[in-house]
């Protein structure tokens, strides 16, 4: 129409640049109008802010101008503090002597007082007696201890005295010195016929099983206390290397 070639390069650039030319445009009125309506929106808040404000403020100036009145305060006579001396003189006279007025003493009330009381004190119950235990429980240990020594002493029969030798009782030695015999052990001991170190140091093996046994023992507590050294030891210090 206008001799223009639409497949040259110059014109395609040339449309290219006329649309970005048109579309700046309508971008932009389309943004006025947006921004325009915003702005008229902002206005109208801002105008009506503005007329609650103004009438808040006549408000409390008409509050304030209705309250500035205020009434007097009645004076409240005091009455004189003292009575003329006759009521029936004239009210100017020359006699100013005032009567004084009869103090009336306040009644005298009997507060009664507390007196503090102390606690009573706690009862404290006497200890109870001490019981002493039944003769018949001590009894009853005595025998059963009893009955011990004379079982063990019946199996007296059955210690090798020909290997481990013999003794009586006037010839004891204090068999509690070994680590391991006690009172009652001891007492066992002697109720089978051995009394000295000499006796305890000849145990064989044989010796220990069977006087275990009998004494009813822990198994294998001889071995481990070792009565046999701690006897040989004990009968060289007290007799000597021979006895």
């Amino acid at each position: 129409m206008f001799g223009l070639d639409p497949l040259s390069r110059p014109v395609a650039i040339l449309e290219i640049l006329l649309l970005l030319a048109l579309a700046t445009l309508v971008g932009w009125l389309l943004g006025r109008l947006v921004l325009s309506s915003r702005i008229s929106k902002l206005r109208s808040s801002v105008a009506e802010k503005e007329t609650e404000l103004e009438n808040c403020r006549r408000a409390k100036a008409e509050a304030t101008s209705s309250g500035t009145y205020r009434r007097p305060e009645s004076v409240i006579e005091t009455p004189p503090a003292y009575v003329p001396a006759d009521p029936l003189l004239p009210v100017f006279t020359l006699d100013d002597t005032p009567e004084p007025i009869p103090v009336e003493e306040p009644p005298v009330v009997n507060i009664p007082v507390t007196v503090p009381v102390a606690p009573p004190s706690p009862t404290v119950a006497p200890p109870p007696p001490k019981v002493a235990p039944p003769a018949d429980a001590a009894v009853k240990a005595t025998d059963s201890e009893a009955a011990v020594l004379n079982r063990i002493a019946s199996r007296a029969s059955e210690i090798n005295f020909d290997r481990i030798g013999r003794a009586m009782a006037s010839e004891a030695d204090d068999l509690k010195d070994i680590v391991g015999i006690g009172p009652f052990l001891e007492r066992k001991l002697h109720s089978l016929g051995i009394y000295t170190f000499r006796q305890v140091g000849n145990f064989t093996k044989e010796d220990i099983d069977k006087v275990n046994e009998i004494i009813e023992f822990f198994p294998g507590r001889i071995e481990r206390d070792n009565w046999v050294e701690q006897a040989k030891n004990f009968n060289e210090r007290k007799y000597g290397k021979k006895s």
